[in-house]
């Protein structure tokens, strides 16, 4: 498995400990990855295969989604390159 292929997903909740995982981002997953945000948007859960589980998280208990290394393929309207400034 080479780590170049794993993006690493923390799903931060507003109650609860946060969700974390691993998947192997693959060339077809990437393509359809960025029309998947997209939709996800007009979703009101995101659900997950974790360890062989069905994991169904309500948005409304989402508070961010954080992927690791961000994926290439994204929507048009993610702005891009940006950098965390502290106060």
């Amino acid at each position: 498995m080479n780590d170049n292929d794993l993006i690493t997903v923390t799903i931060h909740l507003i109650h609860g400990d946060p969700v974390k995982f691993e998947v192997r981002l693959t060339e077809a997953k990437e393509f359809g990855l960025g029309d998947d945000i997209e939709k996800a948007l007009t979703r009101t859960s995101m659900a997950v295969e974790l360890d062989g589980k069905l994991i169904v998280i309500p948005y409304s208990n989402i508070q961010y989604v954080e992927c690791d290394p961000a994926p290439a393929v994204l929507p048009l309207t993610i702005i891009r390159g940006a950098k965390l400034l502290s106060d």
